[in-house]
């Protein structure tokens, strides 16, 4: 009897994520880099305004979130869904996310709950609309 090696793989199949999920990742991911935080220490029902989250910035992640999506998305959409679990949930039901779902890759975490002591303590903790913040990266 003659054996083989073999090298054959399966082809690992990307686990199906639903778009309000696919959504929540994304927002997180992007917060963390534009409010340089840790994408754990967000709490999705959490408002944004609490992480530091100012209208500049806001307008900012609707241009990149209306870029995304190839879409155009209410200006004042973080302030009528305030937090990501909200604003994500919005999208799912209104808008196509399937760019959104098809283009996750990494699964950022967000804490079930964010520690006062994580928060900024004041809005001039972040600079101005923390720019020293982003030069840092």
């Amino acid at each position: 009897m003659q054996v083989q090696s073999s090298n054959f793989k399966l082809e690992e199949k990307p686990v199906a994520i639903a778009p309000e999920k696919a959504i929540q990742n994304w927002l997180i991911a992007q917060l963390s880099e534009l409010l340089s935080r840790s994408a754990d220490t967000f709490d999705i029902s959490e408002s944004l305004t609490r992480y530091g989250l100012d209208s500049i910035d806001a307008v900012t992640l609707v241009g990149d979130l209306e870029e995304y999506l190839d879409t155009d998305l209410p200006s004042t959409l973080f302030w009528d869904y305030p937090t990501i679990e909200k604003s994500a949930a919005y999208l799912a039901d209104n808008f196509d996310t399937t760019e959104i779902v098809n283009n996750i890759t990494a699964e950022p975490t967000a804490k079930k709950s964010a520690s006062e002591d994580e928060l900024p303590k004041t809005e001039s903790d972040k600079g101005w609309g923390n720019l020293f913040g982003r030069l840092k990266g």
